[in-house]
This record gives structure tokens, sequence and C-alpha cells, in this order.
């Protein structure tokens, strides 16, 4: 893979994070666009693009780093090298979801039109981003006997835990799944119903994702043979499948 995409002396462009940079912008420019069909200002966007870019951050790395507790514990300075890897986008999510709620409630904002908004442009920053995890190597799938199946380098996360094996390439399965998420929420959004439409689709969308491939993704903790990510979208599926129902009976 290519991990490090370009290198200056000391200076290093690294793959993770440039494509986690162009995710959050290409989300951002999306997102300035359904505003404006809903009536939202663009500065309140990149207000809560700025708030949003932080509180993803630091929730995907808190959710990583408690996974990751032991090594961590050991190694405290390398909790804040995000350029190396090491995000869990469902804890990036479950933040973000809160930051987003606050940030409406203090501006007045109509919080199921700015999370309609937000919908598109999400799908399309995380297909971005699993780019740049494939690239780096992390997020790694389990051993495959398959033509598409990928030997990652030893230097890589990847190769470090499964070296020489043909491992599934989880993160291109995740990058392709929320780009056609992104394009269905774009048709459906021709002809929005009610408000809450996009925002609880884009959660079903990436619930019934995420369930599905983990079960071709490696993780070394498994409750009642289920990962902890498989855990935590069960209810937010729960939650997007109520919500769906709810506002749609009572537009």
């Amino acid at each position: 893979m290519l991990p490090t995409l370009l290198k200056f002396g000391w200076f290093e462009v690294h793959s993770y994070g440039l494509m986690v940079a162009l995710g959050f912008l290409a989300g951002i420019a999306v997102t300035l666009y359904y505003a404006g069909k809903e009536g939202i200002a663009p500065q309140d966007v990149l207000d809560l693009a700025i708030l949003t870019i932080i509180s993803s951050i630091v929730g995907a790395r808190l959710f990583y780093v408690l996974g990751q507790f032991d090594y961590y514990r050991s190694n405290p300075l390398e909790i804040l090298m995000v350029q190396n890897g090491g995000l869990v986008f469902l804890g990036g999510l479950l933040l973000t979801l809160v930051t987003v709620a606050y940030y409406a409630r203090r501006k007045r904002l109509p919080l199921l039109k700015l999370c309609d908004a937000i919908a598109p442009g999400a799908a399309l920053g995380y297909a971005i981003g699993r780019i740049g995890c494939f690239l780096n190597g992390c997020c790694f799938g389990l051993p495959a006997k398959l033509p598409w199946a990928v030997v990652f380098p030893k230097s890589s996360l990847a190769g470090a835990y499964c070296p020489d094996l043909p491992l599934h390439p989880t993160q291109l399965y995740s990058s392709l799944a929320m780009l056609l998420a992104c394009l269905a929420l774009v048709w459906v959004y021709r002809k929005k119903a009610f408000d809450g439409q996009m925002l609880f689709l884009g959660l079903i969308f990436y619930s019934v994702y995420r369930f599905l491939v983990e079960f071709f993704r490696y993780s070394p903790i498994h409750w009642l043979s289920l990962t902890p990510s498989q855990w935590i979208v069960i209810p937010l599926l729960i939650f997007a499948v109520w919500g769906l129902l709810h506002f749609a009976k009572s537009s």
C-alpha cells in the first residue's frame, strides 16, 4: 500500500490523513449545497463544520484508544498521532451527532433539516476517508481466497497482524457501500417527503452496511459472536427505523 504519499526531508504527507481531509472537504461542500435547499445559512454550516471536525476526530480516536488501551497506556504520546491511522468512525459519529444537536439548539436551527443537509455529504466523506484506510493498511479484513483479496506489506498494521496472507479489502467494501448510500440519498432527496428522512435513511444505510461488513473484518474482540461495532449499530438501526416511521406518519 502507500501510507506515505510524499516526503521532503522531515515533511511527510500521509495518505490516511490526506484522504480524511479530502473527505471532510467533500462532505462540507455537499452539505453547503443541501443546506441552501433547507434555508440554512452557509456561515452556520462552516461554523458547524469546524466543531464536527474536532468532535469526530476526538470521538473516533477515543473509541480506538479505549479498544487498544493496554498499548496506549504504555505509549501515551502516541494517542495524539492520528496521522498514522487509528480512528473508529462509530465513536466519531456518536459524538458528532451530539455536537450537531447542541449546535442546532444553541443557534436555533431546525435540527432535522440540518441533519438532512449533512447526511449525503457525510456518506461521501466517509467513502473517501476509507480509501485512506486502505492505503494505510488499517481497518483490514479477515483472510480470504478471493481474486480481489489483498496482501498488505508487513510494515502496515494489516501486514503485521496477518503477514503474507491475502485479506478481504474491507476498507474498499466500506468505501463502495457508503458511496452507493450517498448516491441513494442524493436520489431520494429530490423527492424528500419530510424533515429527517435523509438523516434516518443515512443511519439505516450505515448501520446495515457496518453490521454486514463486520463479518469480513478483523476484530480481536467478540461478544456472543458479534463485534462491539455490531452491538453498537443494532440500537442505532432500531432508532433510525423508528425515526423514519415516526416522522413519516407525522408528515
